[in-house]
């Protein structure tokens, strides 16, 4: 679906692993696999790790721009994605000091899969985020694909269905995920920070191939007048985009959202997902969606309006953290599709 508001949709994939820590498939496969898929950036972020950065590996292969992070990976949980950065940082400190060791490096820190859920319902040993007195942090992800796949999967024969139907096995983020996200965004935003949400796929290349997984849960970010063909620049833009917060993440695999807007106008003034606006006498919001969904609009403290249709528009008079949820209807029931970040009014 074509735009014409002078921003270009990028559809990436965020949080990979290859070889170089316990991933299955070479940087190059990978690349491959994420061009195949038609995911335009890939971010990789190997446990503790910079060594493809190193070796020369960040830059565009064919269609898609690879990116060099990596995940701080302690073993017990606390797991935290550096974007930006060009040295490793220590992981048995801390969260609060890694935190801060990657921002003093200028990079972007995401918290890494902060829930999961009870271990009986998960087959694998779980990671999640303890320490939320920190601060510094650039943001979180709210949608943890593999994570989320993985739910329920404990036995051989439900392993089996999920890798042949896989949609029937993805719920959505976690509902104390979004939750969190909403009461970090509302205290963030009182002190007039964001709190940036990401799609992450954690993909390993095992048993579900990469270029499957890429083509699910992505991240798109809205970039002014497109690629510059360089590799530096295109990095720099994909940097700025994801700590704007201008982005939203979809399940690409139920359909394809490039093209999904949302908006604040007021007047002649316009600003996208992840802006911040005076609300003054009054704000349009408005989302657009390539196909016919059900749309929500939300703050952090509920439901303001929900629709079907391809379009949604609100008027708003009060400031706050405003922000879009889409569902698809997908055999009869209505499954999640699109997360927005938000528009701040003030």
């Amino acid at each position: 679906m074509a735009v014409s508001d002078g921003w270009q949709d990028k559809a990436g994939v965020i949080h990979v692993h290859s070889r170089y820590s316990d991933g299955r498939g070479t940087v190059e496969a990978i690349v491959r696999a994420a061009e195949q898929a038609g995911a335009e950036f890939l971010i990789l972020t190997d446990h503790d790790t910079l060594g493809a950065l190193r070796d020369g590996k960040e830059g565009w292969h064919g269609r898609t721009l690879l990116l060099v992070g990596t995940e701080v990976s302690p073993d017990d949980g606390n797991h935290y994605l550096g974007i930006g950065v060009h040295t490793e940082v220590p992981r048995d400190v801390p969260p609060g000091e890694y935190i801060r060791a990657i921002a003093d490096q200028g990079g972007l820190g995401f918290i890494a899969h902060p829930d999961y859920p009870a271990q009986e319902q998960y087959p694998l040993k779980r990671f999640p985020w303890h320490d939320w007195s920190v601060s510094g942090y650039t943001g979180m992800e709210i949608w943890t694909y593999t994570v989320d796949w993985l739910t329920g999967v404990t036995t051989v024969w439900r392993l089996i269905k999920a890798l042949a139907a896989p949609l029937s096995f993805v719920d959505g983020p976690f509902p104390e995920t979004l939750a969190r996200w909403d009461a970090l965004l509302k205290a963030a935003w009182a002190q007039g920070r964001r709190v940036v949400g990401i799609g992450a796929q954690d993909a390993h290349g095992i048993l579900y191939s990469y270029r499957r997984m890429f083509r699910a849960v992505r991240t798109h970010i809205l970039i002014a007048g497109g690629w510059r063909h360089d590799a530096e620049k295109d990095k720099a833009l994909v940097l700025e985009a994801l700590g704007a917060g201008r982005a939203f993440v979809a399940n690409d695999l139920l359909h394809d959202a490039t093209g999904f807007r949302f908006t604040a106008e007021r007047g002649s003034r316009h600003t996208p997902m992840g802006g911040v606006l005076a609300v003054g006498d009054g704000v349009w919001l408005k989302a657009q969606a390539p196909v016919r969904c059900r749309l929500t609009l939300r703050t952090p403290d509920g439901i303001l309006v929900e629709t079907e249709g391809e379009t949604l528009a609100h008027r708003v008079t009060e400031p706050g953290v405003y922000r879009v949820e889409a569902r698809l209807l997908y055999k009869g029931t209505w499954r999640p599709w699109v997360f927005t970040n938000p528009i701040y009014l003030r």
